[in-house]
């Protein structure tokens, strides 16, 4: 069972973003409680011996802080409960004063499908206007030699008809 869980932070390890500077990799997961509560599982390395706080913001919002004690050397761990929702987290190494750049839950491993966020379609290609204009010319292009063709055989028949025009 414990090589099981530990397979498990492995996995999850591997999901993460290296974040750099005094903090290493950090990840996250979540699974649904219920309708709009999620299980949200924090992971991140840092520097032993000093405290780490997880900030999460709501995109526009408020914060929220958790502290994430320490679950093994150079690992903070915390699993809380909070809203479904795809927050900012930013991680701070107090007694360092650094903090981490600010990623948002799916960017650290959270499935989009456990926050509601449904996949989109892809966007289709930018329409060309020039397309459109190479389009107008050669229609144009083409009711032109359609208006010569037609007029053709008017003119043919005026040339061969003698002028019965008074003078």
């Amino acid at each position: 069972m414990a090589n099981l869980l530990l397979g498990g932070v492995v996995l999850l390890a591997s999901v993460g973003v290296d974040l750099g500077g005094v903090f290493g990799r950090a990840s996250a997961s979540a699974s649904q409680i219920s309708g709009n509560q999620i299980e949200l599982r924090l992971s991140v390395q840092a520097e032993t011996g000093e405290a780490v706080v997880a900030h999460l913001i709501e995109p526009g919002g408020e914060q929220e802080a958790y502290p994430l004690p320490e679950a093994s050397d150079g690992e903070y761990l915390i699993i809380v409960e909070v809203r479904k929702l795809n927050f900012i987290v930013v991680f701070e190494l107090l007694g360092e004063e650094a903090q981490s750049q600010p990623l948002l839950l799916t960017d650290l491993g959270v499935a989009p499908a456990v926050l509601g966020i449904l996949g989109s379609l892809p966007e289709p290609p930018p329409s060309n206007p020039n397309s459109w204009g190479w389009a107008g010319l050669g229609f144009g292009a083409l009711s032109l030699l359609a208006l010569a063709i037609w007029a053709m055989p008017a003119a043919k028949n005026a040339k061969t008809q003698p002028d019965n025009t008074l003078q």
